[in-house]
């Protein structure tokens, strides 16, 4: 039976791929700080961990073990990446990195993963590290000092019925109760990733042993505007936006520009990247539901 480490992933879709895993015959160990409860009870190993702690006992547990896949989903800074090389170098047959769009930088018409070159990449010191800084010399220092097969996955906004960020939650609420709120413009567009579509390609990565970097998200992209009517259609209620080029009380996915993943990567490789309205018109109308019930409640 093989052996995955998943580090971090409790709240979200680190739960749907350890779902895959277990239902596709690997033996699963989470690692956290133990905050949140541990997903699939006894049907997993929990060992506690602090991620960035390099004396914290939870290592010396981890490295008795030889894994067959890790997957961080828990790396955010070049210090991170370092310790997981330092501690577990030379135990690990694949690891596979959550990385994010936010490594791209610029105005383009959607990214393409040579837009983001981390070997090219050099980090530099004085500069301020942002989530983006981070995850880019993250993956600098996990593919140059290479300790182990490394693949790095780069996802944009990930949405599903238990994203607990509740960012599509909020528009549906404000347009509920008929509030308004910030966006920069109407016609940005931008991309998503189901929380269940994040734990398939995932799984396909891992079974495929892919290594390198890979964009996903959904092939279609949308306008701010256009999301905004989706949300409508499915309240019943018109919609109020503020439009402000002021960077205060900016709602959560208000973009100046397009912001957008191209995944030519996944479909050359004959991965079945699914489009965007097929899964987020129900989405919106499945979450419409639920909060009206919840509200129904209180």
């Amino acid at each position: 039976m093989k052996k995955v480490l998943i580090l971090g992933g409790t709240r979200f879709f680190g739960r749907k791929i350890a779902d895959k895993l277990l239902s596709n015959g690997y033996h699963v160990t989470f690692a956290t700080r133990g905050n949140n409860k541990i997903p699939h009870g006894k049907n997993v190993n929990h060992v506690i961990l602090d991620r960035s702690d390099s004396s914290h006992e939870g290592w010396e547990q981890l490295k008795q073990t030889q894994w067959d896949v890790v997957l961080d989903n828990i790396c955010f800074t070049k210090e991170d990446a370092k310790l997981i090389q330092e501690k577990l170098g030379g135990q690990v047959e694949y690891y596979l990195f959550t990385s994010t769009l936010a490594v791209y930088k610029g105005s383009k018409d959607g990214f393409s993963e040579t837009d983001f070159d981390p070997w090219l990449f050099d980090i530099d010191l004085t500069k301020k590290v942002t989530y983006g800084e981070g995850k880019r010399q993250a993956e600098k220092v996990l593919f140059e000092d290479e300790a182990f097969p490394t693949a790095a996955l780069r996802i944009p906004i990930v949405l599903d019925t238990d994203d607990y960020t509740q960012r599509l939650h909020y528009y549906i609420r404000r347009i509920m109760s008929e509030e308004s709120f910030r966006l920069y413009q109407a016609d940005a567009r931008i991309s998503f990733i189901k929380g269940s579509e994040v734990a398939n390609v995932m799984m396909w990565m891992i079974e495929n042993h892919k290594t390198g970097v890979y964009n996903a998200s959904s092939n279609e992209t949308i306008e701010l505007e256009e999301l905004m009517q989706l949300i409508e259609k499915a309240v019943g209620k018109k919609v109020n936006i503020e439009y402000s080029s002021s960077d205060e009380d900016q709602s959560p996915f208000s973009l100046k520009e397009d912001s957008y993943l191209k995944v030519t990567r996944l479909e050359k490789e004959h991965y079945p990247v699914p489009g965007l309205i097929s899964w987020l018109k129900p989405l919106i109308y499945d979450l419409t539901a639920q909060i009206k019930q919840e509200q129904e409640t209180q």
